[in-house]
């Protein structure tokens, strides 16, 4: 049956006194958050900061050396006082981006076969790149990959044993995260050795779809934690190897280092206070358009210190490498989340720009800027991806035929056979 519309819409009117309650009260906690965070360069050095901190293996953020430098953690985006359309904003990021070759990757999935006798499932990795060239021509990609029962199972007995298998539809999801991350290994090979060619005028940049710090991988169990602490530390150590710029993006971010480093710093004033995202207090100190934070060490918890894989012969530690800045691009107040490896800043940039980290951010608040809010070539990547319900019913019916031309028994559970003839 459809959503019954007329219910949710009652209800909502119901819980508007709750909601608008919740949304208003944490006015009076943003403010002296802000006021905190106003007072972090003026009041601390980054050395000062470090020592507070030394007693807590995970405060959430660290300042570097940049921190001492600045008057605030805010760094205004100037060029932005003068616009007044959205068509100043593109044409702004057009000329900044022109001959700068940015590529980006993301994924998608079919999930396990349940209507069958035999678990099969897919996964799909697409990619982007766009030159930024008067031509405006793209290059894009896909690559797919069939799981077997095999990579989406698991056994229910004791370690070892084939006591009974099931499917494990996080398997899939895992298996599309490694996928994925090989994609961007392979751009990353692929930009650098047309970049040492000279075939590229600019240092090409990688966007990754998602975050560095990948502390939803906690919880799992050690064998699946361990695959996907190696999936971001081989896109990582492949950046670093070839020294291409990659970016971890991460739109609409609810992270709290700062929040957390800063109620560590100041324990008397707010250790009792509630913990509230950074977006969510930095956003009111930001002007309208492009504003960023200055970087800070990431110090969340211990997925950072997993970060670690051999890449070519050489041995990569990321615990102390993985930074983040906030960036402001609308529509919309949330703000969206850099990650990045800590090389970037000390590497020369090209032009003027002091190194790759402030190179590289200002081409990624021009692609969001085009974009309108979300790096375009993201947007592009994302559509290529996407395996919709169509694509699933034919990805069924291939399965069928090709069991029929194999003799393989590819056969449809009686259940699942009966709801899809209902539907039809």
């Amino acid at each position: 049956m459809p959503l019954d519309k007329a219910s949710v819409v009652s209800d909502l009117d119901q819980s508007r006194e709750d909601i608008q309650t919740y949304l208003e009260d944490d006015d009076g906690l943003v403010e002296k958050y802000q006021e905190a965070f106003r007072s972090l360069p003026r009041d601390w050095t980054t050395a000062e900061v470090r020592d507070e901190l030394s007693t807590s293996s995970y405060p959430g953020a660290v300042p570097i050396s940049s921190f001492d430098d600045a008057d605030s953690i805010i760094r205004h985006h100037a060029p932005s006082d003068e616009w007044e359309s959205h068509e100043a904003v593109n044409d702004w990021a057009r000329d900044l981006l022109l001959d700068v070759p940015m590529v980006a990757t993301d994924g998608s999935e079919i999930p396990p076969t349940t209507q069958f006798n035999v678990p099969l499932a897919y996964v799909q990795a697409a990619w982007c790149l766009n030159h930024h060239r008067p031509t405006g021509a793209l290059k894009r990609g896909q690559n797919g990959k069939l799981l077997s029962p095999d990579e989406i199972t698991r056994t229910g007995g004791e370690e070892g044993s084939d006591e009974y298998r099931f499917v494990d539809s996080s398997l899939v999801g895992l298996n599309r995260y490694e996928h994925e991350a090989a994609v961007v290994v392979d751009r990353i090979e692929t930009l650098a050795e047309a970049y040492e060619a000279g075939e590229l005028e600019n240092p090409p940049i990688v966007l990754y779809d998602g975050p560095f710090v990948i502390s939803f991988a906690n919880p799992r169990r050690p064998a699946i934690r361990n695959r996907y602490l190696e999936a971001v530390s081989r896109i990582l150590a492949a950046s670093a190897y070839h020294e291409i710029p990659v970016i971890g993006y991460v739109a609409g971010t609810n992270a709290v280092e700062l929040v957390k480093m800063t109620r560590l710093l100041l324990r008397d004033d707010l250790g009792g206070e509630r913990t509230i995202p950074d977006g969510r207090i930095l956003t009111g100190m930001m002007s309208p358009w492009g504003d960023s934070t200055i970087p800070f060490l990431c110090r969340r918890d211990g997925s950072v210190d997993g970060l670690e894989t051999t890449y070519n012969g050489k041995t990569y530690e990321f615990g102390n490498e993985i930074h983040f800045s906030y960036l402001k691009v609308p529509p919309g107040s949330g703000l969206d989340r850099l990650e990045f490896p800590g090389w970037l800043l000390h590497a020369d940039g090209p032009g003027d720009y002091e190194n790759l980290y402030e190179y590289t951010l200002d081409m990624v608040r021009a692609e969001a800027g085009i974009g309108r809010g979300y790096p375009e070539v993201l947007q592009q990547a994302d559509t290529d991806a996407v395996l919709d319900h169509q694509d699933r019913q034919q990805f069924l019916r291939l399965l069928q035929q090709w069991g029929e031309e194999n003799d393989v028994p590819i056969e449809w559970d009686s259940k699942a056979r009966s709801k899809e003839l209902r539907r039809r």
